[in-house]
């Protein structure tokens, strides 16, 4: 677990526009990427941080082709007429051959209307993932594989598994299911944020040690401009001098 999982959020939320800073100052400097270079600082790493920055923003790249409105719809509702067959056919063979993979699979998963059977599709083909190849069930491998032959008997093949999954994907692309998602929203923009501070405290940290000036440092957002103190006392001593 890094450090930056137990930011607060305002000090989470402030990581962007520091960041910004970060990338604008090495981006205009050569003398400060010339520092970075030489602790690794690659421009894959510059990339990385940008992308880390469009991420938490909200920012979609304006030259990729974005999945049409219309296909989206099309697979949501291909999926909420998908889910309540084929969950009461699984389930029922499951239930009576394989319980305790009925039980697994099944476990707080109901058909869902609308977007929302684009989550509870997802989670069924997720959780078939498992039965057939995830680590911590290596355990019950040939029960798991004999339910998922059962399965294909009824038609949930991989072929079938395939295609459906082609359909989640086309339903999420454009952020169609936002129904079924809302809840995870806050979750997922703060694991953005905790990976972007991680970012930037690695690559400020290694800023420090190989950046002394300080003009350098300010450029980065790595230091604060003094404040005028010789100017005011300059000021105070002018005052004084009209005395008399």
């Amino acid at each position: 677990m890094s450090n930056a999982e137990h930011l607060s959020r305002q000090t989470l939320e402030e990581t962007p526009a520091r960041v910004l800073a970060f990338l604008r100052g090495v981006g205009t400097s050569a003398v400060i990427r010339t520092a970075l270079a030489g602790r690794g600082y690659s421009s894959e790493e510059h990339a990385q941080g940008w992308e880390l920055l469009h991420r938490v923003s909200g920012y979609r790249d304006p030259r990729a082709t974005p999945t049409d409105a219309t296909d989206a719809q099309k697979a949501i509702v291909a999926l909420d007429a998908w889910d309540e067959p084929n969950f009461r056919v699984s389930r029922a063979a499951l239930e009576r051959l394989h319980p305790e993979q009925a039980a697994f699979v099944f476990e707080g998963l109901s058909a869902q209307v609308g977007a929302g059977a684009v989550l509870s599709v997802g989670t069924f083909l997720d959780r078939l993932d498992a039965l057939e190849s995830a680590p911590e069930r290596m355990t019950t491998r040939n029960a798991d594989h004999a339910a998922l032959a059962t399965l294909v008997k009824r038609g949930i093949t991989s072929a079938e598994r395939m295609r459906v999954r082609k359909l989640v994907q086309m339903a999420q692309a454009i952020g169609a299911p936002a129904e079924a998602e809302i809840d995870s929203t806050a979750d997922a923009r703060r694991a953005d944020l905790v990976a972007l501070r991680a970012w930037f405290d690695d690559w400020s940290e290694t800023a420090r040690t190989v950046i002394t000036r300080r003009d350098h440092l300010i450029r980065l957002g790595l230091a604060k401009r003094k404040k005028a103190a010789k100017r005011a006392e300059g000021d105070a001593e002018g005052k004084g001098g009209t005395e008399g």
